[in-house]
């Protein structure tokens, strides 16, 4: 699970929806998992409802609105704190109000409204995806909603996505992944609301986003149970409209499923060398892999000989390829003359806050080594990290007796610091480390 920040818009957060029959809308929550939570007639009739993660406030209204909304204690600060960012307000509250309302506008047309009251409003403690492990993604036990899913995003289509994302940031957003397939789109949040930001035609409305391992199922059963006023994308991926002409996407995890000739190829950062290819991969590839792919795809795409290694990889993922210090680059090692992977280097435990990272490498077989292979990859790679991925200082483990391995990062002009104590397991015994530095001004680039 990722540090979330601190929200400075307000203490809760739901969506609000208006609707002209506020039964008839809450019959169809009920049906995706909701509950009532409480209703009133002041200021005017309204319904909350819960899933157990994601709160809506109906209110009975006939012109269709949709907006994001805070309960703030202190909403004059906030107006005051989100003025001085040079946002404008279309509405502000009044002295006469009995409630204090606020309300402004995205550059990309989504309504963010305040309500200066807190009381009655409580936010909902189960998790969504974004507050989940990566491993119960896969457990429909895990799910708060066990109708609808996983509760992913607010999905929200824009123009430009680096400009959305520098506007949402004004707000107290920051972006915990960013993707640029199958178009460039973001997860944002504040600690309480997760935005998508798709800069996409692919739809043009707001979207309420749920995901789920098991949606072909849970979608045959709201089918057989009378869901009406959906469009049908696959039998695991539907879009429904809901009764206020709003928007509710069920997508299988990953979704929404792409069919083989559908699919567009991750995008990889290329090194060339004389013999080799060198191609990343970072954690968010990882997750388009693993999400978008099938596992005869993801053996593929990186170069997995066995039905264990498969499962490895997979295993790893589920657990978290990053946190918000620590993250990794890594390098496939592609033989141009057969296209083969023949092995893999680059950086892990990399602390892009300090400036340096771990760097390792391995050949898969030992009928590749001893050809020059290694020697001709470090090289760019090591080079790459010093001039593009902002790193400092590189640092490298290697075995007492691992003599190839001690040659060639000696050779780079790494400089050895120390022998760690008992430092790694190998074949069921402790061994000590050489540790290995070099500092950026040490290197010698090639010109």
């Amino acid at each position: 699970m990722q540090s979330l920040p601190t929200p400075i818009l307000g203490e809760v957060t739901a969506l609000t929806i208006t609707t002209p029959d506020l039964e008839q809308s809450l019959a169809f929550y009920q049906r995706l998992g909701f509950k009532e939570l409480f209703r009133a007639d002041w200021p005017f009739p309204w319904i909350q409802v819960t899933d157990g993660v994601l709160l809506i406030m109906l209110r009975e209204d006939p012109r269709p609105y949709l907006a994001l909304t805070y309960y703030v204690k202190k909403i004059d600060a906030v107006i005051k704190l989100i003025e001085g960012k040079g946002i404008i307000f279309t509405q502000k509250p009044q002295k006469s109000d009995a409630v204090k309302r606020a309300l402004f506008i995205t550059p990309d047309g989504l309504n963010i409204s305040l309500v200066g009251i807190i009381d009655g409003f409580k936010q909902p403690t189960g998790p969504g995806m974004l507050q989940m492990q990566q491993a119960d993604y896969f457990n429909p036990d895990k799910y708060v909603n066990k109708v609808a899913g996983m509760f992913g995003e607010l999905a929200h289509p824009v123009a430009d996505l680096e400009k959305s994302i520098e506007y949402w940031k004004l707000l107290g957003f920051t972006a915990v992944s960013e993707f640029a397939s199958p178009y460039p789109w973001a997860i944002l949040t504040d600690g309480l609301a997760v935005v998508g930001l798709h800069q996409t035609t692919n739809f043009d409305h707001p979207a309420i986003t749920y995901f789920a391992a098991d949606m072909a199922a849970k979608i045959a059963v709201l089918k057989a149970g009378g869901l009406k006023d959906y469009k049908e994308e696959s039998p695991a991926d539907i879009r429904v409209e809901t009764p206020e002409g709003q928007h509710f996407f069920l997508y299988n995890l990953g979704g929404p499923a792409e069919k083989p000739s559908q699919k567009r190829p991750i995008q990889q950062e290329i090194i060339e060398t004389e013999r080799l290819l060198l191609k990343s991969l970072t954690p968010e590839m990882m997750d388009e892999l693993f999400t978008r792919f099938n596992d005869e795809e993801i053996s593929k795409f990186l170069g997995l000989d066995s039905e264990a290694e498969l499962e490895a990889e997979r295993s790893n993922w589920k657990q978290g390829l990053k946190t918000h210090r620590n993250t990794f680059k890594s390098f496939q090692m592609v033989e141009k003359s057969t296209g083969r992977i023949i092995g893999k280097l680059g950086f892990h435990n990399w602390y892009a806050m300090h400036s340096r990272s771990e760097f390792g490498y391995a050949l898969k077989s030992e009928t590749d080594m001893g050809k020059g292979y290694m020697k001709e990859a470090v090289r760019p790679i090591i080079e790459h990290g010093f001039e593009h991925m902002g790193l400092y200082r590189i640092e490298a483990y290697v075995g007492l007796y691992n003599t190839a391995s001690i040659r060639l990062i000696e050779g780079l002009g790494f400089t050895k610091e120390g022998v760690l104590r008992a430092h790694f397991f190998k074949n069921g015994a402790v061994e000590d480390s050489r540790v290995y530095g070099l500092l950026k001004n040490e290197f010698h680039f090639k010109k």
